[in-house]
């Protein structure tokens, strides 16, 4: 059987899919896998090995001139891939218009959420078969329940696995007993004060733990490089792709993030993981991962630093290198 996932964007979507290629490979060792994501996030679906091709879309690109010759081109190249492979199931977990008609383009049925439950109504025109999933019951459950009712098998509900692979080179050399900080979000109301980062920070380092911080823009580099020089040992990683990026996370000792996709990554690769939600209901979308993670804060809740020190010693107290703070 050969089955095409939609899920196009964003990052954090993106990775709370990926248990779903799991679920499909166990369920259907057999079925081949292949993914449908934005060229900005078309590294992420490889990191999952049950993932064998992924076909790249560029919306956000191809809107600025949809009528180049260049857009033309790119899409009728990605409609004939689709085409070409021939796919019997085709499920649009994005549930909007654009993720709809590329999913159409594959030239077979679509599966989709109903007309109730889809992101953005018109979308569900789209489907010949529908299903009644909404959003309440939370990202991950929702993508895997849709996969395992399109495909008729049964999931373990309360455990999620994600089994990623990261084998890319490191952004850059791995030191020991790191802390990763997720800093930047797309949204200003996601961030948690620069203060607070530095006061954390200097806790880490008076108990022997240096901190890598990443950014993805002039924004959030100028944000990473005012919380890192008010630090001892702290490291500004150069820019680099995604893939990179996920194997220096896959080596660090623990991350901390704010809801951003670098965090949910970081979770989504085992790593023991603290999330800061300032803005964000928890109950709907917070941290999963196939290790120890932990969610603070939600809509107009502030973590405190010593909220966010006490959860990162908690999810690494199992874990063969325990994080406590010196006084």
């Amino acid at each position: 059987m050969k089955i095409l996932i939609v899920k196009s964007s964003s990052m954090g979507d993106i990775i709370h899919a990926l248990p779903v290629a799991h679920d499909i490979r166990k369920a259907l060792p057999d079925a081949q896998i292949d993914w449908l994501a934005e060229e900005s996030f078309q590294a992420i679906p490889t990191l999952a090995p049950a993932v064998r091709r992924v076909h790249v879309t560029a919306f956000r690109r191809w809107r600025k001139s949809i009528l180049s010759e260049r857009t033309r081109s790119e899409v009728s190249a990605l409609k004939a891939a689709m085409r070409g492979e021939h796919y019997d199931v085709v499920l649009d977990i994005q549930g909007l218009m654009r993720s709809a008609l590329a999913a159409k383009w594959a030239g077979v049925p679509v599966t989709g959420y109903s007309r109730s439950t889809v992101r953005e109504p018109l979308a569900s025109f789209a489907y010949t078969k529908t299903l009644d999933l909404p959003a309440s019951l939370g990202a991950v459950r929702r993508y895997r329940l849709a996969a395992a009712q399109t495909l008729g098998y049964e999931i373990d509900e309360t455990n999620p696995v994600f089994g990623l692979r990261a084998t890319a080179e490191p952004v850059a050399e791995p030191r020991s007993s790191t802390v990763a900080f997720a800093v930047n979000t797309s949204r200003d109301e996601k961030l948690w004060p620069e203060a607070n980062w530095i006061e954390f920070g200097r806790m880490l380092e008076r108990s022997g733990h240096p901190i890598d911080l990443y950014w993805g823009n002039a924004e959030e580099e100028a944000r990473v490089k005012r919380v890192a020089a008010a630090l001892s040992n702290a490291r500004v990683l150069p820019r680099a792709g995604l893939d990179r990026v996920a194997a220096s996370l896959a080596r660090a000792q623990a991350v901390v993030g704010v809801d951003t996709g670098l965090a949910h990554l970081a979770a989504a690769l085992g790593r023991p993981s603290v999330g800061i939600f300032v803005s964000t209901p928890i109950e709907v979308l917070h941290l999963v991962g196939d290790g120890p993670v932990e969610s603070l804060g939600g809509v107009n809740c502030m973590p405190s630093v010593e909220d966010v020190s006490a959860a990162l010693s908690r999810v690494t107290a199992g874990t063969g290198s325990p994080i406590s703070f010196r006084k």
